[in-house]
């Protein structure tokens, strides 16, 4: 299979005729390692087609495809454990399937991660009620993981028993292959044509600490790898895949199409509600018939003024509204995502008029994307209201977000998170992100880790806390502070015993060790 063409795409707002042609392709062709990457800059349409796409052929109860949509945009999902089992779970409610050999998997990871610990918390740990089943007490009460007989196939039941003796981590990293052996036998039982997994915004998996570039996404092509001819997947990126840096096969394996700008009679095509020619043609103009700058021009057509060029569309869109909702704006530009919560805490504390109608004609604008109950703002659209920001503005929306999510770490009780288990890892992802962008001390985000360590090791909240000690450890190590080294690396040490890395622990307690033993005199 050669490297397929550029494709320009007729448009993902009005004639899509060449771009569901590919998709189309995409589905009759079963041939191995299917990936279809849609790649292109901020604005191009990328999130629209691939909503186009999952609304006419994938949501219809009778679709003949079975599909699952992972968006990068959550943070938490950039671990491989979450992801997977994000997915699992998705398609699980989704067609009432068992992932069988999956959670079996997964039961035995959590049994060798929290077997030997004095801290099982069960009940607040993700997706405990997909293992608690395969549970068995023994006579002294403790419980055990039996591989049930006549219920696996042999090569699985084989696999599965092997994971016993490995590493957590090693178990880890082989969860994919237990989703993909569920997944295609999900798609033989209920008789689904095809399978497509979506990967949404998957370029953001670049901010995810590995010892290559080639390690940030290698579960993914070995999912793809393993899934061979039995699953399609649809990759949304910013940039051209490069994966044949990592391995020349994929050179001729992906499929990469390039979303591009309107032509300019589909430009006009979608400004037909405006009746000043003046006006559309200024907008076709300035927006070089980028549809996120077409957009921005619809909003702003009651102004007067005609656009010469894309700040114009951006003036315009700010005349058009309330000051209140520009207000707004200027500091959701600064999250990463928001909810309603977060609209009402902004609305409070910078005691902004907004009622019930303005809030919905915000959640309308095409520049921000809804997923699940979080709302995300187009970065094109970010960057472009951040240069007409004021240092002191970007200081008090930063400030602002990161109280917001350390309000909320401090109202983290357990019933909150039995109902929610996954809240202490998202929660911190947030907080951790904006400490960092308003404090650059590194001693004062070793001692925040600390403090939250503390506050909820009870709840098997472990690895979020190892990820960000191993971001910081270099620059610690470089300052030679062997006060503070001996708190992250006896952190580090605990933390792994908990989960089950014991040769890790053992590791950083030799560290510990070391830097208390006393230094010889020099004569």
């Amino acid at each position: 299979m050669s490297e397929a063409k550029i494709y320009q795409f007729t448009t993902p707002y009005i004639d899509r005729k060449v771009a569901e042609g590919i998709f189309r392709e995409l589905l009759q062709t079963k041939e191995a390692y299917r990936v279809f990457n849609i790649y292109g800059d901020i604005g191009t349409g990328k999130s629209r087609f691939v909503s186009h796409i999952i609304n006419k052929y994938l949501n219809d109860k009778k679709s003949k495809f079975l599909y699952v949509k992972l968006d990068f945009e959550n943070r938490v999902l950039h671990s491989q454990k979450s992801a997977i089992l994000a997915m699992a779970k998705e398609l699980q409610n989704r067609y009432n399937f068992n992932f069988s050999t999956l959670w079996k998997a997964y039961a035995i990871l959590w049994h060798k991660r929290y077997q030997k610990s004095p801290l099982i918390y069960a009940n607040d740990l993700p997706y405990i009620e997909e293992i608690k089943k395969l549970f068995k007490i023994d006579k002294k009460g403790h419980p055990i993981i039996e591989i049930v007989k006549g219920f696996f196939k042999d090569s699985i039941k084989k696999e599965l028993e092997a994971l016993k003796s490995l590493d957590t981590k090693e178990i880890e990293n082989r969860l994919h292959k237990f989703f993909i052996n569920d997944l295609k036998e999900l798609v033989k039982q209920k008789g689904f044509k095809d399978a497509i997994i979506i990967f949404e915004n998957y370029h953001l998996l670049e901010e995810v600490n590995a010892s290559t570039p080639c390690m940030r996404d290698l579960w993914v092509r070995d999912m793809i790898a393993l899934a061979n001819k039995d699953a399609a997947f649809i990759i949304t990126t910013r940039d051209k895949l490069n994966w044949q840096q990592c391995n020349i096969v994929w050179k001729s394996a992906l499929k990469s199409y390039q979303m591009k700008p309107f032509v300019r009679r589909e430009a006009t095509l979608f400004l037909n509600s405006i009746d000043n020619m003046a006006l559309k043609e200024g907008i076709i103009i300035s927006s070089g018939t980028l549809p996120f700058w077409l957009s921005i021009g619809k909003y702003g057509i009651n102004t007067v003024k005609t656009p010469t060029v894309k700040k114009d569309l951006i003036d315009n869109f700010i005349a058009s509204q309330k000051e209140e909702v520009v207000k707004l704006l200027h500091i959701l530009i600064h999250t990463r995502f928001f909810n309603i919560d977060m609209l009402n805490k902004i609305k409070h504390k910078f005691e902004l008029n907004l009622n019930s109608s303005d809030i919905n004609n915000l959640l309308s604008f095409d520049f921000i994307k809804k997923n699940g109950n979080r709302y995300i703002l187009d970065e094109l659209f970010k960057e472009e209201f951040l240069k007409i920001q004021t240092e002191n503005q970007i200081k008090e929306a930063t400030t602002f977000i990161f109280g917001y999510f350390e309000n909320l770490l401090h109202s983290l009780d357990k019933e909150i998170i039995m109902a929610t288990p996954s809240i202490v890892d998202e929660v911190i992802e947030e907080a951790w992100y904006y400490l960092r962008k308003i404090n650059h001390n590194i001693i004062d985000h070793l001692e925040w880790l600390n403090y939250y360590v503390d506050r909820f090791f009870m709840y098997a909240a472990w690895e979020p806390f190892i990820d960000r000690y191993l971001q910081i450890a270099p620059t610690i190590e470089k300052l030679n502070d062997t006060e503070h080294l001996i708190t992250l690396y006896n952190n580090l040490a605990g933390l792994y015993e908990s989960i089950g890395e014991y040769e890790l622990s053992k590791e950083y307690y030799k560290r510990v060790v070391s830097l208390n033993r006393p230094k010889k005199l020099i004569a």
